[in-house]
């Protein structure tokens, strides 16, 4: 990795285990107080972490304009199977008719990716992955996959060699690693184009 890249993952993983305690307090000011007014938008985390290192993305999803924001917990052993399950579940009794928006880090975006695959139809609004395990012939046709370009982890992909259908796009960004990638000034503003350009009707009058 670059010393660039190493310094801002230093502090990204700083980020993310300082979100713990925070995560403590936000939950004990749950539930909301007023209704929601767009469709939900929900957020999951990467491999062994928690919601927590996700509370900074939501905040910054709030402040564009999407007050509906939930975050899908799995345990870290569960199969990807019925985490996708799982997920379905939640997406149903959540999306009220409007569907939902799905933004995964890492694993968390291969579980919405396994269960967008299988959705029913206009139930998955949007779908953006941070950093989440592919593979090359993946059927994923609305999928924005954003990479860093140096990410031991997970590399980004060659796009020459990726099946057409496994992305809508692809982004790479340079100098950026794996957990920096959850607060990339980037990657959050392509977060915030696709939500705004996949939000339903109504919201988008309401705006």
């Amino acid at each position: 990795m670059r010393s660039r890249t190493v310094i801002t993952e230093i502090a990204a993983a700083g980020a993310l285990l300082g979100s713990y305690p925070l995560d403590w307090v936000v939950r004990r000011g749950e539930p909301y107080f007023c209704e929601p007014s767009s469709e939900p938008v929900i957020l999951l985390h990467g491999f062994g972490g928690s919601r927590a290192n996700l509370l900074a993305l939501g905040a910054y999803i709030r402040l564009a304009g999407f007050d509906n924001v939930s975050y899908f917990e799995y345990p870290r052993w569960q199969t990807l199977a019925d985490s996708a399950a799982q997920l379905g579940r939640i997406a149903a009794e959540k999306s009220g008719g409007d569907g939902v928006h799905l933004i995964g880090h890492s694993l968390g975006g291969t579980v919405a990716r396994r269960y967008a695959a299988g959705a029913p139809k206009r139930v998955v609004r949007s779908l953006v992955t941070l950093g989440s395990p592919y593979s090359y012939g993946q059927w994923s046709p609305t999928e924005v996959g954003i990479f860093g370009d140096d990410d031991p982890i997970v590399p980004a992909p060659i796009e020459e060699l990726t099946n057409r259908a496994a992305f809508a796009r692809i982004v790479t960004l340079h100098n950026v690693g794996h957990l920096a990638l959850v607060f990339h000034p980037e990657a959050l503003r392509i977060i915030g184009t696709e939500l705004r350009a996949n939000r339903a009707a109504e919201s988008k009058a309401a705006a």
